[in-house]
């Protein structure tokens, strides 16, 4: 930008073709995402948010994979029951993600997310003294209350203190290895520790949760919040809903990443199905199996993928991940169901999808997003975990009903419409990016 004093001269000299190169080297400079120079800009509440999440992940995933083992072994639920216990909290977590995002705009993320972490430990603590199995279902459902109250705003937290989009980009996605980090570490510490009593398990996580909100209270008092600008027209939550639910391209996106969440959720509950109903010998050695080869692709191939396709558009990336996406359901379609190795690689295929795919989620609704509004539509956002929520019933219909063939008939069609609302949102993206670059070309 010209200073002020020579702006009328600036105006009328035609830009210099030396300075347009120069211009458009800084910024191929600047795009580079995975710079060590980002990270001494990441503030002391980003870092405060990654940390409370690696502590709050790992417990979460050291405690709730022997939920179902209490319910079952102790409680003798049976599938339906436990299956309606975490679909009615993934159903909670929506309406409450809609409702907290809105209020951390309205008050600030400060006391929504302690309250999330004081919810959470009182949740988490009852389930490790629940003895009746009403109980585990209320506190269950209070489970699906409390994530979108920590994650909306923290997510928000992190674009409000991060004014550069590279910096945003690349602080979701440590956050998004992060979680995973905790998804690896959290069931082998929770196997060491409950070896007779799953359910103290509970109370420790509890704790941690604690621990949690006590580390955000003394961030905030350290660091006050960034206001945003815009963020006293936030008053009232049906007209700020209207607002959100008006732009047609978020909806798009909510879509697609809604079609995204069935097709991976497949994954997680429907193959394992397969495998098991097949009569293979050692069928719970290749689930376990597919869940090590997820978990590693993701910790070993997140960032070496992300430097490899760094200078690639957002959205493009987006594409490819969901094409690898596409791919893995044609493996799992011509894969025999008595070759285990091929359901390893249709796997591996698909993890690489979604280490491409899924870290772009958070990033694509940060540049959707008003800065005032960012609670607001990342709280939003949880409505697509309905189609993980629901891909375990869905998937179990088809199966039962038609085969397997057909359910990756369907995931594969899935496919395709999600990458053509992604290519809708795209262009639109292509098209505010060209207009930005032809405005910064005219004031040089």
């Amino acid at each position: 930008m010209p200073s002020p004093t020579n702006v009328s001269s600036a105006r009328s000299t035609p830009p210099d073709g030396k300075a347009i190169e120069r211009h458009k080297t800084a910024i191929t400079d600047d795009d580079a995402l995975l710079k060590w120079s980002r990270l001494s800009h990441f503030t002391p509440t980003v870092w405060t948010v990654l940390i409370g999440t690696l502590m709050a992940r790992t417990s979460y995933f050291m405690a709730w994979p022997f939920l179902i083992v209490i319910l079952y072994k102790d409680f003798q639920a049976d599938a339906i029951t436990v299956g309606g216990m975490l679909a009615s909290s993934a159903v909670v977590g929506v309406f409450a993600g809609l409702y907290s995002g809105f209020l951390s705009d309205k008050f600030g993320r400060k006391w929504v997310m302690i309250s999330g972490c004081m919810v959470a430990a009182l949740c988490y603590a009852g389930i490790g003294f629940a003895n009746a199995l009403w109980q585990f279902f209320v506190l269950i459902m209070c489970c699906g209350l409390m994530r979108p109250m920590i994650e909306a705003p923290a997510k928000a937290v992190i674009s409000d203190n991060l004014s550069n989009v590279k910096d945003r980009e690349l602080a979701m996605n440590v956050r998004y290895f992060i979680i995973n980090l905790g998804g690896a570490i959290g069931p082998l510490i929770g196997i060491t520790l409950a070896l007779k009593q799953p359910q103290v398990l509970f109370v420790i996580t509890g704790g941690i949760y604690v621990l949690f909100s006590l580390l955000y209270w003394n961030c905030f008092r350290l660091y006050p919040e960034v206001k945003q600008q815009g963020a006293s027209e936030v008053t009232h939550f049906g007209r700020t809903l209207r607002v959100v639910l008006k732009d047609r391209l978020f909806i798009k996106l909510l879509i697609a990443n809604i079609i995204m969440m069935f097709v991976y959720g497949q994954y997680e509950s429907s193959i394992p199905q397969i495998i098991v109903r097949s009569g293979l010998d050692n069928a719970a050695f290749f689930v376990s199996a597919l869940v090590m080869v997820n978990t590693c692709t993701i910790i070993l191939f997140q960032f070496p993928i992300l430097r490899l396709l760094q200078r690639f558009p957002l959205f493009t990336r987006s594409q490819i991940g969901m094409g690898l996406m596409a791919l893995s359901q044609v493996g799992f379609l011509m894969v025999p169901v008595d070759w285990p190795m091929g359901w390893l690689i249709a796997c591996f295929v698909l993890s690489l999808g979604e280490v491409i795919a899924f870290p772009t989620l958070n990033v694509q609704i940060d540049k959707l997003a008003p800065a005032h509004l960012r609670g607001s539509y990342f709280g939003a956002a949880a409505i697509y975990s309905l189609g993980f929520a629901f891909a375990p019933l869905l998937g179990g219909v088809i199966i039962q009903m038609y085969g397997a063939s057909e359910l990756f008939f369907l995931c594969l069609g899935a496919c395709a419409v999600m990458m053509v609302l992604y290519s809708a949102v795209s262009r639109h993206e292509r098209q505010k990016t060209l207009a930005e670059t032809q405005q910064v070309a005219s004031e040089c």
